[in-house]
């Protein structure tokens, strides 16, 4: 018994120093993929910034084409108004 309890700590201690080296080498190995992550990341970030700036050109551009059909429609669309109303007026002077 008086063995064991010599013995019981000297375990413990043993393993809760290899504990503590899994745990920062882990920690260590973490930190370098946080910095490739953080890499990666910024050079995405940089990427969406570019495509960014395209999106806005083609926004305005179909903004612009959409403000250009919807006066033609509507211009096409009066005019086919007028050609009915003026039919149907010289239809009642008949």
């Amino acid at each position: 018994m008086e063995t064991a309890s010599q013995l019981m700590p000297i375990i413990l201690y043993l393993l809760l120093s290899i504990l503590v080296i899994v745990v920062i080498v882990l920690v260590y190995k973490l930190i370098i993929t946080i910095d490739k992550t953080n890499v990666v990341l910024d050079d995405v970030q940089v990427k969406v910034k570019k495509l960014d700036n395209l999106f806005e050109v083609i926004d305005k551009g179909s903004d612009a084409i959409n403000m250009i059909t919807t006066k033609a429609t509507d211009g096409i669309t009066s005019f086919i108004f007028k050609l009915f109303k003026k039919k149907g007026k010289d239809d009642e002077d008949e």
